[in-house]
């Protein structure tokens, strides 16, 4: 009776350590691929807020320059790039860079001998009008290359005397994301005309598994006084 009752012990226990052995490596398997699922997850969710930072930082860059503008602007066939006048702005050969004079301290004047409005200074100068432009430029010239799809946001300032200055607004802005008839890709970086205002539309995916982030937003031009008078 004795021999018989501890082969039953000797049975339940190896029962019991299978069952247990076999709980533990379900629970291990689903705790490793819960923890694969939440890493994945957060470098997704990194990525994303990456874009969403890099995508407003740079709407704001091109924004700051908008909205300095004087003139209509003038849009490229694509949309991609824009050219637009600049007040206050003067080229100081010593530093090799573009001052600025305070906005608070303009004035707006009309001109009786010319019939329209002008910018001056606190001294009565009349400000000075520069060209600016600001272009998506795309990586590659080539349709078929990866690089075609993203590009640089490039401002370019210049005046009537040749100085000329360029700068990087933006770089590698581009997107997987397909227009609505999901014929082609989205550019990075285009401009729209709406009456007084700007719509910039600014696309940004760097990956193709990570969730796409867009701007689209109205940037409406303070200086523009062709309709003021």
């Amino acid at each position: 009776m004795n021999t018989q009752h501890s082969r039953q012990e000797e049975g339940t226990t190896l029962l019991e350590i299978l069952i247990a052995t076999t709980v533990f490596v379900v629970v291990l398997g689903l705790s490793l691929a819960l923890a694969t699922s939440f890493a994945s997850f957060g470098s997704d969710a990194d990525a994303d807020a990456s874009a969403q930072f890099d995508a407003h930082r740079s709407f704001t860059r091109v924004e700051s320059l908008l909205r300095q503008g004087w003139s209509t602007p003038e849009l490229s066939a694509s949309g991609e790039a824009l050219e637009i006048d600049l007040l206050g702005y003067s080229y100081n050969g010593t530093t090799d860079q573009w001052d600025r004079i305070a906005p608070e301290t303009w004035r707006r004047e009309y001109d009786l001998s010319l019939g329209e409005y002008h910018f001056e200074d606190s001294f009565g100068t009349p400000l000075s009008v520069v060209q600016c432009s600001v272009e998506w430029q795309r990586l590659s010239s080539d349709p078929t290359s990866e690089d075609y799809h993203f590009g640089d946001v490039v401002s370019t300032i210049s005046d009537s005397l040749g100085n000329s200055t360029s700068s990087t607004l933006a770089t590698r802005i581009g997107t997987y994301q397909l227009n609505e008839a999901g014929t082609e890709r989205l550019p990075g970086l285009f401009f729209e005309i709406q009456g007084l205002s700007i719509l910039v539309n600014l696309n940004l995916q760097r990956e193709i598994d990570h969730v796409p982030y867009s701007v689209r937003s109205r940037v409406k031009r303070r200086n523009f006084i062709e309709d003021s008078q």
